[in-house]
């Protein structure tokens, strides 16, 4: 209708409904610029991941321990290329507050080359091994066998699964095997990782993530295109891998970087960009160093040498830099034909001790170990074994 022909209230009203629409406007247009300018906060989920390292012995003793100490690592592998027991770069990895393993591929298996070889030739090496203090081995690949024999040694196995390559046998849920380090080189690999690593969760094993320090060859092929990846937001990445882990139920808890036998790995490290890599995943996976206090627990018993029916009294006394830790949970256990049966479990006195009488009505031995499960803000440790020979 034209305007003229309005009448007077008509012409008013059409007035105010404009001026209303307009109004209507401006504030549909205010909280569409507001809901595009104002980022909305979600609180992303962190988990506390292990950070390791796995360096030659020159790298323990030039000081390159302190830098990953100080980054948040927690985890030495020492991979030594010879039977030595490396009882002084045991104790710097302990002093540092670090937790020690030993890898020992090149000695026992050196790319397969010594496969010939029976693993009961190794029995003085993880002997004199076991007597220098080292509780847990690693190392890839092996013969059929290799993991019932080390299992008289050592307290567990850590295996460096190339899973493309066939998963070594079966050695990813092996009994003896308490974590698989998943190579992560080739996006190919990766839904062997996916897979295997699903199966080795549903039988209680810990996954994580073995990540090569190199790149690039002489030949200008891409060995390690993961990296690449990481680096350039390509998929996958060693972020993204974390972020499936826990998607599905798997749950990495560790990311490991690899040096190798290369004496100049901290440097290759940083030139790599594994700084920059480790501190963004560190955002979402926090270091479990950084976030809980390190514990020691010690055995000790009255004597190892008892009679039949004479009473043996054990003390396992948990300590945190050297200090007692009271009310927090110690088990002591022994094993009888690799069968693990807890004697007691119970919550440290003011002096940090759980305190143990047991005696036994024949000759025998037993292994006897203490440990602690750790809590929100102490971590994990066990003991080192506790050998008693009843005469």
């Amino acid at each position: 209708m034209p305007q003229d022909k309005k009448s007077p209230r008509m012409q008013h009203l059409h007035r105010f409904s404009g001026a209303f629409v307009v109004i209507l406007l401006l504030v549909a247009v205010f909280f569409s610029v507001a809901t595009i300018t104002t980022p909305s906060v979600v609180a992303a989920a962190t988990h506390p991941i292990e950070y390791q390292i796995g360096c030659p012995p020159s790298m323990v003793n030039d000081g390159s321990l302190d830098y990953f100490k100080a980054h948040g690592f927690s985890v030495v592998y020492l991979v030594v290329p010879d039977t030595g027991t490396y009882q002084a770069e045991l104790n710097k990895i302990k002093s540092l507050g670090m937790r020690p393993i030993i890898d020992v591929e090149t000695v026992i298996w050196n790319g397969g080359q010594l496969q010939s070889t029976p693993i009961t030739s190794f029995a003085s090496y993880f002997q004199s091994l076991k007597n220098a203090g080292w509780e847990y081995v690693a190392s890839e690949g092996g013969r059929a066998g290799d993991l019932d024999y080390m299992a008289q040694y050592f307290k567990g196995y850590v295996n460096y699964n190339c899973d493309q390559c066939g998963l070594w046998k079966d050695m990813y849920k092996h009994s003896f095997t308490v974590t698989n380090s998943w190579e992560s080189y080739y996006t190919s690999e990766w839904p062997y990782i996916q897979t295997g690593s699903k199966e080795a969760a549903a039988l209680g094993k810990q996954n994580g993530i073995l990540a090569g320090l190199w790149e690039y060859g002489s030949d200008g092929k891409d060995y390690n295109p993961i990296l690449t990846n990481s680096k350039n937001s390509g998929s996958p990445s060693y972020k993204s891998m974390l972020d499936w882990s826990y998607e599905n139920g798997v749950g990495f808890t560790h990311f490991h970087v690899w040096c190798g036998s290369n004496s100049q790995g901290l440097s290759r490290y940083k030139a790599l960009g594994f700084e920059e890599i480790v501190a963004n995943l560190q955002t979402y996976y926090p270091a479990t160093s950084s976030a809980k206090t390190q514990t020691s627990v010690a055995l000790s018993a009255s004597t190892t040498t008892p009679s039949p029916y004479q009473y043996v009294t054990f003390t396992a006394t948990l300590t945190s830099g050297g200090n007692p830790l009271s009310g927090k949970s110690v088990s002591i256990y022994h094993y009888v034909n690799g069968v693990r049966y807890y004697d007691i479990t119970a919550n440290t006195d003011a002096n940090g001790q759980v305190k143990l009488m047991k005696s036994w009505a024949g000759a025998a031995q037993f292994q006897y170990y203490a440990a602690t499960p750790g809590d929100s803000s102490y971590a994990a440790s066990t003991s080192s074994e506790l050998v008693i020979n009843v005469q």
